[in-house]
């Protein structure tokens, strides 16, 4: 694959968009409208729309949303783990950065 292709599979707007989607296919498959999912997260309609159509939205109305479709322990999981390092180099840099602002 190369560059600008991974690139646009890495791209904020393109992961936002996709989150957006995938609201909308998780509430379809309950059979909400969005009004109903809307009304359920306490989000007006038109900010769902935006959600679904843009993923564009305050993480808080993310969770809202993510709540209500079940979908709130995969968020939480998000960034559970801990930080991984491809490197010792990688990993005495962080320590480095860390102890200076101390």
């Amino acid at each position: 694959m190369d560059k600008i292709s991974t690139f646009q599979l890495r791209n904020p707007n393109h992961l936002i968009r996709q989150i957006g989607q995938r609201i909308r296919e998780h509430r379809k498959a309950r059979g909400w409208s969005q009004a109903e999912l809307a009304e359920r997260a306490g989000l007006s309609l038109s900010t769902l729309k935006l959600l679904e159509r843009e993923g564009k939205g305050s993480l808080q109305r993310l969770a809202k949303v993510a709540v209500i479709l079940d979908l709130d322990e995969g968020l939480r999981q998000l960034f559970s783990g801990t930080p991984s390092y491809a490197s010792l180099d990688e990993v005495q840099a962080t320590h480095r950065r860390s102890d200076r602002s101390r």
